[in-house]
């Protein structure tokens, strides 16, 4: 368990942001993350139990890695979330928990439009098989689109006219079924447009492999209860990570 003092927030050395203010619950999300603003006076949606620790660590590796991989994740961290502001609260303390926890926090990006599937297929190509290519290597089925709508995690920031990635929580899942669900993500017709060879595997593997490597310093900078309630999570992440460097892993993609 993370300890703090009274009146600094700190997590091996480090300050947390600390939630301020609960605003709302987001109208989207299946593990119904809360708005809130921080101690730094940005909004950031944040998520707790409701997402299992897992998922909290899921979360937080998985946006560092897309950043790494270059990816437009959303800055993150870990934030301290006080009891106090849920006394009185029943709504998010059913969500949140008690609090005096350790939450995920995403910044908010302001103006997001969710793709659509008529949309979809205006994706730039190469992004589309950046993204399907990650999803694939974090495990991650959670990031649909049929003809009839789906769960796409994808947004377009009208800002900057660029897509944001959200909400891994459900990545590295031990049943996932790659030949089975592949079909069902968005970046799907994008990938398999056109055969591949080993020029692929040689374009991605230098990007994956710096984007691994960064991920045990890292690591060291998560929730000691996070990782103190999974123990053998990281070096499951890890490992399944380190797939890329078999051809197993190529095979499925030709």
């Amino acid at each position: 368990m993370v300890l703090f003092n009274s009146d600094n927030r700190h997590l091996r050395g480090l300050t947390l942001l600390e939630v301020e203010e609960l605003q709302e619950k987001a109208t989207q999300g299946r593990t119904e993350p809360w708005l809130c603003r921080l101690s730094d006076d940005q909004l950031y949606y944040i998520k707790g139990p409701q997402a299992t620790t897992k998922g909290l660590i899921n979360e937080a590796v998985c946006a560092f890695l897309g950043r790494a991989f270059g990816l437009n994740v959303p800055a993150h961290q870990a934030a301290y979330l006080p009891a106090q502001l849920l006394t009185y609260n029943d709504t998010a303390r059913q969500i949140l928990g008690d609090g005096n926890s350790v939450v995920f926090a995403s910044r908010q990006v302001k103006g997001m439009i969710e793709l659509s599937p008529s949309s979809q297929q205006s994706l730039p190509t190469q992004f589309a098989k950046d993204l399907f290519l990650f999803d694939y290597w974090i495990k991650n089925e959670d990031r649909t689109m049929g003809q009839s709508g789906g769960n796409p995690n994808l947004f377009l920031d009208g800002h900057s006219n660029s897509y944001v990635v959200v909400d891994h929580n459900l990545a590295f899942d031990p049943d996932y079924n790659f030949a089975q669900n592949a079909s069902l993500h968005l970046g799907y017709p994008f990938w398999f447009n056109q055969q591949h060879d080993q020029l692929w595997r040689d374009y991605y593997s230098p990007k994956l492999e710096i984007a691994l490597k960064g991920l045990a310093q890292y690591a060291a900078s998560l929730p000691e209860e996070w990782l103190a309630a999974e123990p053998d999570y990281l070096a499951h992440i890890s490992a399944n990570l380190a797939l890329f460097r078999t051809d197993e892993f190529w095979e499925a993609l030709i």
